[in-house]
């Protein structure tokens, strides 16, 4: 039985790559790169499979800009930007449908209280009963550190629990904490995914799985 679910934000309760990658473009272009040397694609894949921080280094060096300056530029982008993000569908069913079986969520995000505004803005922020964001100073994933504040915080049951994810970092957090990790990939483009014990492409197989499980 899993009752506490533990989320992370981007690519997994919103889809923010709508957003991000964009932003990741701008930032380039004002750092003169030419339009036609951008991959919107591969700068996706970049951040799907590894991480925004790991794009960062990766274009930094193959255009030979500033790191720091591509990471602060894409940031004023993404800031404005990302407030335009939805949920994916079938999350706040999810949400929902945990509480009634006596669950909780609770939010893990690398992002700043950005993450929580968006999730009130879609009356989704109630649904949870508490967060750990960027403002909290925590090594990030896969660091177990602010997963083990979370769980004990909240005298959560390890053997009850699941990390939800996008990325590989998410279930081996969720593993380094010594509880399950549920790998959710939209588009089927994570390999090496660092064996979660559930993987779906959709909101719906989550709460199925969840239902038979309950």
């Amino acid at each position: 039985m899993i009752k506490y679910l533990f989320w992370d934000f981007d690519g997994t309760l919103f889809d923010t790559y709508k957003q991000m990658v964009p932003a990741f473009r701008h930032a380039l272009l004002d750092l003169e790169v030419d339009d036609v040397e951008i991959d919107d694609y591969d700068i996706y894949l970049t951040m799907r499979r590894h991480s925004l921080g790991t794009a960062v280094s990766k274009y930094a060096a193959f255009f030979g800009v500033n790191k720091d300056r591509l990471k602060e530029i894409e940031k004023k982008y993404e800031n404005k930007d990302v407030l335009k993000a939805k949920p994916f569908v079938g999350v706040e069913g999810v949400l929902k449908f945990n509480l009634t079986q006596n669950g909780e969520n609770f939010l893990l995000t690398h992002r700043d209280d950005l993450a929580e505004d968006l999730l009130a803005k879609f009356n989704l922020k109630e649904l949870f009963s508490d967060a750990v964001t960027a403002n909290q100073l925590f090594p990030r994933k896969p660091n177990p550190e602010s997963l083990n504040w979370l769980i004990k915080h909240n005298n959560v049951q390890r053997n009850k629990s699941a990390m939800i994810g996008d990325r590989q970092l998410d279930i081996q957090a969720g593993h380094n904490a010594n509880i399950s990790g549920f790998l959710f990939d939209p588009d089927a483009i994570i390999s090496n995914d660092g064996t979660p014990e559930f993987r779906f492409n959709q909101m719906p197989e989550l709460l199925k799985y969840l239902k038979k499980h309950k």
